[in-house]
């Protein structure tokens, strides 16, 4: 005899299972009638043990429910083992090759320990940002990891993953007010080495091109600029430090053009991002400027834009795909191990590549 567990009329909370006996040789018999009656639901045979006979076999179920074409609900599933199995990333821009490239080894790592990874991005809007981990929570995520967007100034709803239980941990774009783990780019070092180089090649009037005052990428790359400005005893002049809306070659373009048209005109431009050195490019190109003789350029990314502009622009590597492994490595700690894992920041060092933008070398000869 075969003995399949079913729910006739459905399934409710403290119902029982019913058992029901029928020879081998009604197989049949069993595929209609399960198709019309019962609902399959493997998992929970795992939780109430004691009310299945001891003749009766999970494995006949399973066979049926694989004939039937039967899906377990993750929801459902995710219920009974407090583990979806599943980890929420949300990034700024999903189109961006840097947040590409994170999210590229955050899956890497989620399919060595067997997870899989939903991805959204909040297309800078802090309103899409909060909806997206709404969803991520309300799906019963096991942990997320986000990049904050542009407008995100108030952190009630990621403290609401903390509250939750959910683990989590920030990338790139970071903010100080949340005690959680972090990952990120030697920002700082990273600028002071690009205004080192800047002022190697005979620049003294360097121009920064920066982004939303809030957001911590913009705060470290000019905290190394002024370093570097500083140990030069080279003037600051607060007008060359330009704060566009966003990180768009549209807003840097026009930041660019504003600047050469007035009394204040650089030497060199340190854009944070490449985008912004791209709309610097442009501007100057438009000015009929030459680069990087009139003006040198630096970028911030390494993006695959950066290699084919004309001049190449010099960038700043940040290893995306190492930051992506070492934010999931960080989450999975808490994830598998949370009561060993704690609460840390890894910075990642980048690497300076020096390309047409702002190689002046061969005006030296």
């Amino acid at each position: 005899m075969s003995k399949v567990v079913g729910f006739s009329n459905g399934w409710r909370p403290g119902q029982s299972y019913k058992l029901f006996s029928l020879p081998l040789s009604e197989e049949e018999e069993v595929k209609l009638f399960a198709k019309e009656h019962i609902i399959l639901y493997i998992p929970e045979v795992d939780v109430y043990p004691n009310m299945v006979e001891e003749k009766w076999k999970l494995s006949d179920v399973q066979n049926l429910a694989k004939e039937l074409g039967y899906k377990p609900n993750p929801i459902a599933v995710a219920l009974k083992t407090h583990k979806s199995t599943t980890i929420g990333g949300v990034v700024p821009q999903i189109v961006n090759n840097f947040f590409a490239n994170v999210v590229k080894s955050i899956e890497g790592v989620a399919d060595k320990y067997g997870y899989n990874v939903l991805v959204s991005s909040s297309n800078e809007s802090f309103e899409k940002e909060k909806k997206n981990i709404d969803i991520f929570l309300a799906n019963r995520c096991d942990g997320i990891i986000l990049s904050i967007s542009k407008t995100t100034t108030s952190y009630e709803h990621i403290q609401n993953i903390l509250t939750s239980g959910i683990p989590l941990v920030l990338f790139d774009r970071t903010a100080k007010e949340l005690e959680v783990s972090k990952v990120v780019a030697d920002d700082a070092e990273a600028a002071y080495k690009i205004v080192q180089h800047l002022i190697h090649g005979g620049a003294r009037k360097i121009a920064l091109l920066t982004g939303p005052e809030h957001l911590s990428i913009g705060k470290n790359r000019m905290k190394g600029y002024l370093k570097a400005m500083t140990q030069n005893k080279l003037e600051i002049d607060t007008n060359l430090i330009v704060r566009c809306e966003d990180f768009t070659v549209k807003s840097a373009k026009t930041a660019v053009l504003r600047l050469l048209d007035s009394k204040h005109i650089p030497d060199a431009i340190f854009g944070i991002n490449d985008d912004m050195a791209i709309g610097a490019m442009e501007a100057i190109k438009e000015k009929g400027l030459q680069i990087p003789e009139d003006v040198a350029i630096f970028g911030f990314s390494n993006s695959k834009r950066s290699r084919y502009m004309t001049p190449s622009i010099s960038t700043i590597d940040q290893f995306p795909d190492k930051i992506g492994e070492t934010a999931a490595e960080l989450l999975f700690e808490q994830i598998l191990d949370p009561k060993h894992a704690k609460i840390r920041e890894e910075v990642i060092n980048c690497e300076l590549i020096v390309r047409e933008s702002s190689d002046r070398s061969y005006l030296e000869k």
